[in-house]
């Protein structure tokens, strides 16, 4: 089966009125598409990632989380948990701004986290106080079980692009003082 990870970059206010008006994230998948299949909306940008590698960057973290440094795994647990589900004890949770904000509960997994601008920021500053070098270091050292199939993120170089193309995701809706919505396709 295959998905996709949807992030919207997205002016705070008009998404959230969206966001109110239908209810949900259908603001999203009601939008017209343009000729080149993206979502049209005036108030966001989108981005999109193959979801398979999205959720192995998470498991790969799970599984490398209780074999890294007292301080290490805080710091990266202050960042990651942010952005993964059910990392462990101390982790916080994924922001959920949107139905917040919103003033509505979303379906399960509608989203799979959002950040009103001023999470986006402090967000961002978790991911850039990470000693990245020293996890890649833990990493070298770690028991990493081997592949259950040949898609299965077990190395950090994939791990470290996936997270990246999220820190981006932060940066540029830090950069211009938007939210962040990102969501797995239906």
């Amino acid at each position: 089966m295959s998905f996709d990870v949807i992030c919207l970059i997205a002016e705070w206010a008009p998404a959230v009125a969206a966001c109110r008006a239908s209810h949900g994230t259908d603001f999203y998948w009601d939008a017209p598409e343009s000729p080149d299949g993206s979502v049209v909306l005036p108030f966001a940008i989108e981005r999109w990632r193959r979801g398979f590698d999205f959720i192995e960057a998470g498991f790969y973290y799970e599984i490398l989380r209780p074999q890294l440094p007292g301080q290490l795994r805080d710091e990266a647990d202050a960042f990651l948990g942010c952005i993964y589900d059910d990392l462990g004890q101390g982790c916080p949770e994924p922001p959920e701004d949107l139905a917040d904000d919103a003033g509505i509960e979303l379906e399960e997994y509608e989203t799979h986290y959002s950040m009103r601008p001023a999470m986006v920021r402090a967000v961002l500053e978790r991911a850039r106080s990470v000693s990245w070098p020293g996890i890649e270091q833990a990493a070298v050292r770690a028991a990493m079980p081997a592949r259950t199939t040949r898609y299965d993120v077990r190395d950090m170089e994939h791990f470290r692009r996936i997270v990246g193309m999220q820190e981006t995701w932060l940066a540029e809706a830090a950069r211009t003082g938007r939210g962040l919505i990102v969501m797995l396709s239906r």
